[in-house]
């Protein structure tokens, strides 16, 4: 995987560090001039480090919000991949997103506007990182590889694989002797024991379903779930509003 570049790191940034050098070169005093007793010393020099730290913040910044955008693309690509028809077989492992294209903007240029849509994304994406992250380690990335992608430490990669799983799941209904599909998803819990029938439980007792089944991971075949947990026949409790 080759290394991403940023098009908010390159010449706006250069050319920022440019004007920073010559400033402190001219703010140099002259070697031929003696110092004048008592004039404050290095004072322009302290102004150029402490600017000089604003860029370097503001650039790790940027590319920390357009890394969550990209991340946010990928769940979107995710989210519109098809889903295959019941009975047809093994569902297919998602595909990989093709390479998201940089994005096309400059600080200078930046409005209030776009500003606050790349906040907003950068929310959404923080909560699907959990779900990104087990995705792109099933499809067998490695976890620096995963770190990378999403602009996050391995730490919090290897963190996230150690304590969160992630369970696709279909809700079924009766229909006479065999079942009708009625939706289907995915959801990223704690690890712990336990926890897929606490989600199949919430499942039932949110949807009204007579049957749910859970995979971890990618949804396979019926044979293949994790958990089969049906609502007793006879039992015709369901939420209000089903």
């Amino acid at each position: 995987m080759g290394e991403k570049r940023s098009p908010l790191s390159d010449r706006w940034f250069l050319d920022q560090i440019a004007v920073v050098m010559q400033q402190f070169q001219r703010s140099q005093p002259d070697t031929q001039v003696p110092d004048t007793p008592g004039a404050p010393r290095h004072s322009g020099h302290e102004d150029l480090t402490a600017r000089a730290a604003r860029l370097s913040a503001q650039r790790a910044r940027l590319e920390q919000e357009e890394a969550a955008l990209q991340a946010d693309v990928e769940r979107l690509n995710h989210a519109l991949a098809p889903t295959p028809a019941p009975g047809s077989g093994p569902a297919p492992r998602p595909a990989r997103s093709a390479p998201v294209p940089h994005l096309d903007i400059s600080a200078d240029d930046l409005t209030l506007t776009e500003a606050g849509r790349i906040r907003r994304a950068y929310k959404v994406t923080e909560t699907a990182l959990p779900r990104l992250v087990l995705e792109a380690a099933a499809d067998g990335f490695d976890a620096p590889a995963i770190a990378r992608d999403l602009a996050v430490t391995p730490s919090y990669v290897y963190r996230i694989l150690r304590e969160r799983v992630r369970y696709s799941w279909r809700l079924d209904v009766r229909d006479g002797s065999t079942w009708t599909v009625r939706s289907s998803g995915q959801d990223v819990v704690d690890r712990a024991l336990g926890s897929d029938t606490r989600l199949a439980e919430k499942l039932l007792a949110e949807s009204g379903a007579d049957r749910v089944l859970l995979w971890e991971g990618a949804r396979t075949t019926d044979a293949e779930a994790a958990l089969d947990l049906a609502r007793p026949e006879g039992d015709l409790a369901r939420p209000e509003g089903t």
